[in-house]
């Protein structure tokens, strides 16, 4: 099978996400499968729904007109003289009301809102960079098992160049130091089959991991690591960086730096505070109405520092992005030149380089056989097709991550 894009894995994943469940058959493991398990069930991803709570709240409370306000008060009461008792005492009871000029509130609710749309987009990002995680850890366990199937095949194969050494032996066709070789490199081939085996647990568990299991919950994977990505030109993945998710979130952010300007401004006009109420006077059982209003003074004077601030950080989180895209865009440059050279590598080996080396041992062997090599060169040359075709899985699970850091640059999203 092919291994997936990080799109397309991820877009069958948010399609799993509704109709496929977590099975524990003996069925290999897809990358849609293993995206489709983390993207339910990723610690890291647990997070976020918990923060777009926090944030509903806020936009809820930044809604709200300002309160209400009680007031009562007691005046001249308990003092001396006439004032000793209750008897000449002024009683108050009003309500004030802050009416916020400006069109504070919804300013403010703009500002709040802008939060949740940063962090919509942050959730994105977080799933982006999870499938990426996910897939390299998928890349990564597919090339391990393709070393342990080599260094099993390795041994299989030393296996039999013993068995004829200890024939050739017994025959005194061959030195006994012949035999102590051959043993010594079937000791190393089983120790290369153990260190390859475990190191493929190893990459099972990160695998695993990736959704929380801290057992692989699967047997094997389904990828084809020698389906080599295609390679675009690199115009095409240039004019999708500007457009990526994490660029978006970018000016998502400045949007909402441009909101929290307009609310500084805002807020920089002074709001009344308006109140109304009625007053007792004790001394001769009359009411009375009272009203008022109150301002803050030179409230442009202290509103001054929180536009600059607000300004200040919308400037700065724009050349971020400035210096983002920047980086990312070389960055890029440099992932498709490895790319380009990672798959060329690959495919030179397996078309070419791999197809002759085994002719060439398969006639080293066969001279070997009938006495006109020795062991060393026979030796010698099943390295040389060992090293080579180790080669070729380091090439194509280079290409692959590759292609994994450039689909992680361009921002392909779902």
């Amino acid at each position: 099978m092919r291994v997936p894009t990080l799109f397309s894995a991820l877009v069958m994943a948010l399609v799993m996400l509704g109709s496929v469940s977590i099975s524990h058959s003996a069925e290999p493991l897809t990358l849609a499968a293993a995206v489709d398990r983390t993207l339910r069930n990723n610690p890291d991803l647990a997070v976020l729904p918990t923060r777009k709570l926090e944030q509903s709240a806020r936009i809820e409370l930044a809604g709200l007109r300002p309160q209400l306000t009680l007031d009562a008060q007691l005046e001249n009461a308990f003092g001396s003289g006439n004032y000793r008792d209750l008897d000449d005492a002024e009683t108050s009871l009003s309500l004030s009301q802050v009416i916020e000029l400006g069109d504070q509130r919804r300013k403010r609710l703009a500002a709040a809102r802008g939060t949740m749309d940063s962090l919509e987009l942050a959730q994105t990002v977080a799933q982006l960079d999870a499938v990426a995680e996910t897939t390299r850890r998928y890349i990564e366990l597919a090339s391990e098992e393709q070393q342990r199937t080599l260094a099993t095949e390795w041994l299989a194969a030393v296996q039999r160049k013993t068995s004829e050494v200890e024939r050739r032996v017994k025959a005194a066709r061959d030195p006994e130091v012949e035999l102590v070789r051959a043993r010594i490199d079937l000791s190393r081939a089983e120790l290369g089959v153990r260190v390859a085996a475990d190191r493929a647990r190893i990459a099972q568990r990160k695998l695993a991991a990736m959704w929380g299991a801290m057992e692989p919950d699967f047997e094997r994977i389904d990828a084809d690591l020698f389906d080599l990505p295609n390679i675009e030109t690199l115009q095409q993945r240039t004019e999708k960086i500007a457009n990526s998710a994490d660029f978006l979130l970018f000016a998502t952010e400045i949007r909402q730096r441009e909101a929290e300007v307009a609310l500084a401004k805002a807020q920089a006009r002074a709001s009344i505070t308006v109140s109304a109420g009625i007053r007792r006077l004790e001394a001769t059982g009359d009411q009375a109405l009272v009203a008022g209003f109150s301002m803050p003074l030179a409230s442009a004077r202290y509103g001054k520092p929180r536009i600059a601030e607000a300004q200040a950080r919308r400037e700065g989180l724009e050349r971020e992005r400035d210096a983002a895209l920047i980086k990312a865009r070389a960055s890029l440059f440099e992932v498709a030149a490895r790319l380009r050279h990672a798959v060329e590598e690959a495919q030179t080996l397996r078309d070419d380089l791999i197809p002759r080396m085994d002719t060439a041992v398969k006639a080293t062997e066969y001279a070997w056989q009938r006495g006109r090599y020795g062991y060393i060169e026979l030796t010698e040359a099943q390295r040389e097709q060992l090293a080579l075709r180790l080669a070729l899985i380091t090439a194509a699970t280079n290409a692959h991550l590759y292609r994994i850091e450039i689909e992680r640059l361009t921002g392909d999203s779902p």
